[in-house]
C-alpha cells in the first residue's frame, strides 16, 4: 500500500477496518469493494492499484 502522509498514518492507526475505510473513501480515492479489502486487510496491492494510487 503507497499511501502517504497524514492518510497513511490515520489508515494505519485506525480502530477498524470500517474506520480505514472510511478514512479511504473521504480522502477521495476510489477503489473497488476488492481493491479496498485487500488495503485494509494487509495484503499485498496489486501493481496496476499501486500505480493508480502513487
Amino acid at each position: 500500500m503507497n499511501l502517504v502522509g497524514d492518510l497513511k498514518e490515520k489508515v494505519e492507526t485506525a480502530e477498524s477496518k470500517e474506520e480505514a475505510k472510511q478514512l479511504i473513501q473521504d480522502a477521495g480515492v476510489e477503489l473497488t469493494e476488492e481493491e479496498m479489502e485487500q488495503m485494509v486487510g494487509g495484503l499485498k496491492m496489486p501493481l496496476e492499484l499501486k500505480t493508480r494510487l502513487t
